[in-house]
């Protein structure tokens, strides 16, 4: 079986909760059921694009991408464009 690891700061937390594994487990089924009708809804191509996105925003966060600085600067860039 796969080991998920849990973040040390959430263990204390996370070893209080008496039926995680059960939890964690009925997640991980909604999950592939959600995925498995994506797959019938949605081209394989599409969902790899969708897959591909994911990454890379992991990718921007660990390179310490701020979404909210994102989004201000984009507002900031807006009201710039919109004014007469």
């Amino acid at each position: 079986m796969t080991s998920i690891p849990i973040p040390e700061e959430l263990l204390p937390e996370a070893n209080e909760i008496s039926d995680l594994p059960e939890r964690v487990a009925r997640f991980i089924k909604a999950e592939i059921t959600r995925r498995q009708l994506q797959k019938k809804r949605y081209g394989s191509d599409l969902l790899r694009i969708v897959d591909q996105a994911f990454a890379e925003a992991e990718t921007l966060k660990s390179r310490g991408f701020d979404l909210d600085e994102a989004r201000q600067e984009m507002a900031s860039l807006h009201e710039n464009i919109a004014r007469p």
